[in-house]
This record gives C-alpha cells, sequence and structure tokens, in this order.
C-alpha cells in the first residue's frame, strides 16, 4: 500500500515571491521544483519553527527558504512565501 500523498496549495504570495526568485534563474526554479516534489511524500522533512513564526515549517535550498504550513486534516501543505534565508523572517 502506498502512503497518502498531501496536497501542494499555493498562496499568491509565494507564487510572486517564486516568480520573482526564479524569473532569470531556471536552474533554481528546478532545485525548487524538486524540494516541493518531496514535500507531498513527507511534509516533515522540513524544521519546525518557533516564536512568532510557531506552527510553520521552513524547507531550506540553499541559500533560499520556503516557509508553509501543514495540515493534517485535509492531508495539505501550504507553501506561504519563499525567499533569501537573511530575509524571510522578518
Amino acid at each position: 500500500m502506498m502512503p497518502m500523498k498531501y496536497l501542494i496549495v499555493t498562496t499568491d504570495e509565494f507564487e510572486k515571491k517564486l516568480e520573482d526568485l526564479t524569473k532569470k534563474d531556471k536552474p533554481l526554479l528546478e532545485r525548487i521544483a524538486k524540494a516541493i516534489l518531496k514535500l507531498e511524500e513527507n511534509p516533515y522533512a522540513g524544521k519546525p519553527l518557533s516564536y512568532a513564526l510557531a506552527g510553520y515549517w521552513s524547507l531550506h535550498i540553499g541559500k533560499y527558504r520556503i516557509v508553509y504550513e501543514i495540515d493534517e486534516n485535509s492531508k495539505e501543505v501550504i507553501l506561504r512565501t519563499i525567499g533569501h534565508r537573511k530575509h524571510i523572517y522578518s
């Protein structure tokens, strides 16, 4: 029996920032796409965040971070935002 995959859901903010980041960087887009596909199988692959971002998770892709939530009831991974590690948490 195959494990259940999670549904990946994106927010408008995530999509806009992803487009801005990858407009001129197709290899980065491919790396991000591969990382997102892994979240379908195992959304707990990232690291849990704390303090003001408690309840969110962070997935590292080189210098970049995806901030996301996991909804166990609906089996969804909600991609909230993406950005450079220096700026993503502020």
